[in-house]
């Protein structure tokens, strides 16, 4: 499994690039360079896969047909998000590239859209000087990729399928986009894949069975019965094992929110009878931190890690740390915006009513 925390953390303190006219070296990244991230060797099997026919909003309100535009040509997409130290430093080259092939494909950036909000990435789109269309993805494409970590270039071909996947720029990528450029479409017909979106959990829905792990690897039901079959009430926050350390850099008002809510359910955890599970995003993060965010947690917490992003995807949760109450008879009650200053008010009127 590569470890993608190395190129994410790498050089923190050269960043932001705010509208950096650096050119686009012509090799791959030095390990140690803020460009760097791991390839994913699980990426190369997705290659030849249909791609689904998603629609998204631009940022200046342009609907964009991933279909209509496949037909047209071949498509690049850059997914991203504004507080990737590797995403920032290849943005530069990234519209150097929009600018030499946009006349022979489609290039969009799509924004992961996790942890994000449209003001932010407008924000960071005009401070860099991107040109190219701009699009915030709900979850759909990040799921269907299953994606690990940013920046990942998709590269996409003219029969529909998927040509070219992989996190760095340079000479790799370079080759792909002029390989998927200059290949004819060969397909009578471009079929797409058909997939049916996960919908969020309502207020008083009951949780379905869900599967995540725990340090150890091992696999854990997110609602685990008492010894006689009976459950508590649940108190489940959602983070991320890097949310305190990394983006205290990258975005210090969500990683103050992660403190803040960590130190707020560390104070009730003892004093409030309940099921208390934290649930770390399979974003950047590897199995090994799994040991030392328990540690961060400490005694009373139930620390997993959802490595299929099953947890956040049918909680609906994209913004983190958000914390959801589920009733002792398994429903959702309401899932609370940790950055809320009345969050212990709220859990502990939550406990109250399921005494």
């Amino acid at each position: 499994m590569p470890d993608f925390r190395r190129g994410l953390l790498a050089l923190p303190f050269l960043f932001p690039i705010w509208g950096s006219s650096q050119a686009r070296a012509d090799t791959a990244p030095a390990p140690d360079s803020a460009a760097f991230i791991a390839e994913d060797p699980a990426l190369s099997k997705m290659v030849g896969r249909a791609i689904p026919a998603l629609q998204w909003q631009t940022l200046d309100g342009q609907t964009l047909d991933l279909a209509a535009l496949t037909r047209k040509g071949p498509v690049y997409l850059k997914l991203w998000a504004t507080y990737c130290i590797p995403c920032r430093a290849q943005m530069p080259g990234f519209e150097a590239l929009y600018q030499r092939y946009k006349t022979r494909m489609s290039v969009i950036a799509v924004d992961i859209g996790f942890g994000e909000n449209r003001d932010k990435v407008a924000a960071f789109v005009k401070k860099t000087g991107l040109t190219m269309p701009v699009v915030m993805d709900d979850g759909k494409l990040s799921d269907w990729l299953q994606i690990r970590a940013t920046p990942l270039h998709v590269l996409i071909d003219r029969d529909g399928r998927l040509a070219y996947l992989g996190h760095q720029d340079g000479p790799a990528l370079d080759a792909a986009l002029e390989r998927v450029s200059a290949r004819p479409r060969t397909a009578g017909e471009i079929h797409f894949a058909d997939i049916t979106p996960t919908p969020p959990l309502t207020t008083g829905e009951r949780v379905p069975e869900i599967t995540l792990s725990d340090a150890t690897g091992a696999t854990v039901p997110l609602r685990q019965s008492g010894a006689t079959g009976s459950h508590k009430p649940q108190i489940v926050l959602f983070t991320a094992p890097w949310c305190e350390s990394y983006l205290a850099t990258m975005d210090p008002p969500t990683a103050r929110a992660c403190v803040n809510t960590r130190r707020v359910t560390q104070k009730l955890v003892g004093h409030i009878a309940a099921d208390w599970v934290v649930v770390g995003a399979r974003l950047w993060t590897e199995p090994a931190d799994m040991g030392p965010f328990q540690t961060l947690y400490g005694p009373g917490f139930h620390v997993l890690l959802d490595r299929d992003n099953l947890a956040f995807t049918r909680f609906g949760v994209r913004q983190i740390p958000a914390v959801a109450l589920i009733t002792k008879d398994g429903r959702l009650s309401r899932i609370i915006d940790g950055s809320d200053p009345d969050l212990a008010l709220q859990i502990k009127a939550f406990a109250r009513q399921e005494q």
